[in-house]
């Protein structure tokens, strides 16, 4: 979110900010101007945002939510939602969620920012790697969203994260898309590595990480076994026994390494598979975030191709 935005007519976001503000609260004679109170502080939290700072923008957040008028309903909701956002940032998913509790407990919230509210609980999820519950967040969202072209792209987010939970059958119901549709196809009709034939392939090194299609890992592994078990006869055929023992040791490791390794690259294969399919499905709009608006709608959900 940038500090500063200005519209083709050339006035500047904040202003639109400070007026749908005033407009809003409509302060009685005399009484400190609610724009004028908060704008400084929102281009605030978002100059922490700006440095990497989100527990610090988060915070600003919550401090204005507090000092807002009971009655704010939504401001203070709006507020609590840019919170959790920050939280997000920063990747503290526990306070990300408490806020969002906060947030969903005020009725008159609800309604006006539901949308937001349905599309932090997704990131969360997303962010604990808790698919199944980002996917039915993400397929809720996609049914709050007026826009058709909003409402299919959050049925996109909600398929790639079926997919991700390892259910293409839900992934399939989630959206209509043909594009993602045609993703899932392909994801099934592709095959996953094993990680059992990748370990019984790696006592022969290289062969495990071959068989995934990690060629230089593969060329490594060969080299450094061929090596130190050279090594190993040499210092054997010379007599030269603590040689033999350092090079009997770290034979073993790569040895040992490439058995290993050939599970870990299946089962790496297996991952970068599925998240690539993830990725077609949510197809190449640039990631959905929460912008300010003016007005007192502060944040609002952009979904957008």
């Amino acid at each position: 979110m940038k500090k500063l935005k200005r519209l083709n007519n050339g006035f500047p976001i904040p202003a639109l900010l400070a007026l749908g503000l005033a407009a809003a609260f409509a302060a009685p004679a005399g009484a400190a101007d609610p724009a004028d109170r908060l704008a400084p502080s929102l281009a605030l939290a978002e100059e922490f945002l700006a440095g990497g700072d989100a527990a610090a923008a988060a915070l600003e957040y919550r401090r204005l939510e507090a000092d807002a008028a009971p009655a704010d309903a939504e401001l203070r909701g709006s507020l609590l939602l840019a919170a959790a956002d920050a939280y997000r940032a920063g990747d503290e998913w526990e306070r990300m969620g408490r806020v969002l509790d906060r947030a969903e407990a005020e009725s008159a919230v609800r309604a006006p920012i539901e949308s937001e509210l349905l599309f932090l609980r997704m990131r969360r999820a997303e962010g604990l790697r808790e698919w199944a519950s980002a996917a039915e967040w993400g397929s809720m969202l996609s049914e709050t969203r007026a826009d058709p072209g909003e409402a299919a792209r959050a049925a996109r987010l909600a398929a790639a994260d079926w997919l991700l939970a390892g259910s293409s059958a839900e992934a399939r119901l989630a959206t209509d898309d043909p594009a993602a549709l045609a993703a899932i196809g392909r994801w099934e009709a592709g095959r996953d590595k094993s990680p059992r034939v990748g370990g019984l392939l790696g006592f022969v090194p290289g062969l495990g990480y071959a068989y995934s299609g990690e060629w230089g890992n593969a060329l490594r592994s060969i080299v450094l076994n061929g090596l130190f078990g050279w090594a190993m006869f040499e210092c054997a055929d010379r007599e030269q026994w603590g040689l033999f023992a350092v090079a009997t040791f770290f034979e073993l490791t790569w040895y040992t390494g490439s058995v290993y390794g050939g599970v870990d690259a299946a089962h790496r294969y297996n991952r970068e598979r599925l998240e690539a399919a993830a990725r077609e499905i949510r197809g190449d709009a640039p990631a959905p975030e929460l912008r300010r608006a003016p007005g007192v709608d502060l944040f609002r959900l952009r979904l957008s191709f």
